[in-house]
């Protein structure tokens, strides 16, 4: 193993000898690869999961700092957290059920990354099970909460941190796997 690959997160849980694709696939290379690849698809569809989270985040500090009013904040906040949240859990669970299965196969000495990653997908929920409560009582609140918006703040930036760390490891290993395979089957079944 080369121990010149490292994980492109600094709070990576994946080892390194893990990252022995990098080698053929590095992470400079990713953003050469064609467009309509499942790696590529991939990863704009890990652009827009931060896309979504940052969006949170803007939404409580813009809340925080009084940009926005009440119902405006209402509104917007429940419409995004709604958008992002789906999306997270329908590319989580379509990863755990179908993509990651056969990965697997073409690349078996990743399994314990994999189940890593099935792990962090289980914290992921956990922390928008949370979020959720929270936003719960966003929607069902009359008047402004400061209080309220700082604890969701709070709670969106775990996610978040969580969110990106996950990403970022989960790209070290599915994206090699999927260039250096062509394989877009995961992404089209």
């Amino acid at each position: 193993m080369n121990h010149l690959y490292q994980p492109t997160h600094p709070d990576s849980l994946l080892q390194a000898d893990w990252l022995a694709l990098h080698e053929h696939m590095p992470p400079a290379k990713w953003g050469s690869l064609p467009s309509f690849s499942g790696a590529a698809i991939w990863l704009g569809m890990h652009h827009s999961l931060r896309k979504g989270q940052n969006e949170l985040d803007y939404l409580n500090r813009q809340m925080l700092e009084q940009q926005l009013d009440w119902s405006d904040y209402q509104q917007r906040v429940l419409q995004a957290a709604w958008m992002h949240h789906g999306h997270l859990e329908g590319h989580h669970r379509y990863e755990d059920h179908s993509c990651f299965p056969r990965l697997l196969k073409l690349a078996p000495q990743l399994g314990k990354g994999f189940d890593l990653l099935e792990h962090d997908h289980e914290l992921v929920a956990e922390c928008v099970s949370l979020t959720r409560s929270l936003l719960n009582t966003v929607k069902h609140s009359t008047e402004p909460q400061l209080d309220l918006v700082e604890r969701l703040h709070t709670a969106v930036q775990t996610q978040g941190t969580l969110l990106y760390r996950h990403l970022a490891d989960e790209e070290d290993l599915v994206i090699p796997v999927l260039a250096l395979h062509a394989y877009t089957t995961c992404m089209i079944e």
